[in-house]
């Protein structure tokens, strides 16, 4: 198949289009049957937006018929933190940041089984003020990960000229505060 130098006025087709059409896509709940011993997960959350964890008591959850174990920051020496681009969010944290944050993990044959654990777990807690909005989060300098910055830069008119320091860039962390606006002349002498 020749691939086409632009997809511009023209249907792009999904990588997994005729697997979804024909019936053939695979998914989890399709994988989980090859595996006979698979065990089901299930978050054990606490109802508050912030709050500080002081303790989780996982003896109850361990009586539940088919939970097999739960876990907790004790199963994870060092460094627990995951995310999908960077690791930056505790997987069992001491500090709840946001509403449904997971607090530790109940593991069972059955996903029923691993629901009725997680709701059996108790975690003492102590609630914190709640921070509903970007104003009141960068006030008090509450954010759930590291200032992440957004950067754009004419790449043109530096790859026209690599050792030009002449180039026009904006960037702005993801709060949206601008921290740097720089428009230097470019390459052609444009005004600044």
């Amino acid at each position: 198949m020749s691939v086409p130098r632009t997809w511009v006025g023209r249907e792009v087709p999904h990588e997994s289009a005729a697997a979804h059409v024909s019936g053939e896509a695979r998914y989890t709940d399709d994988l989980a049957a090859r595996f006979p011993n698979l065990l089901h997960a299930w978050p054990v959350t606490v109802p508050h937006a912030h709050a500080h964890v002081r303790a989780v008591d996982i003896s109850a959850a361990l009586d539940v018929p088919g939970v097999v174990h739960v876990l907790t920051a004790a199963d994870v020496p060092g460094a627990s933190t995951l995310g999908p681009a960077q690791h930056d969010e505790p997987l069992f944290p001491t500090k709840v940041q946001f509403h449904g944050q997971a607090v530790a993990w109940v593991l069972a044959g059955t996903l029923p089984a691993a629901r009725r654990g997680a709701a059996a777990v108790r975690v003492d807690c102590d609630p914190l003020a709640a921070i509903l909005d970007i104003r009141a989060a960068i006030d008090a300098g509450s954010f759930l990960t590291n200032t992440l910055r957004i950067a754009s830069a004419d790449a043109v008119a530096r790859s026209a000229h690599p050792s030009s320091s002449s180039r026009s860039c904006v960037s702005s962390d993801v709060s949206g505060r601008k921290t740097r606006a720089a428009a230097q002349r470019t390459a052609r002498g444009a005004p600044r």
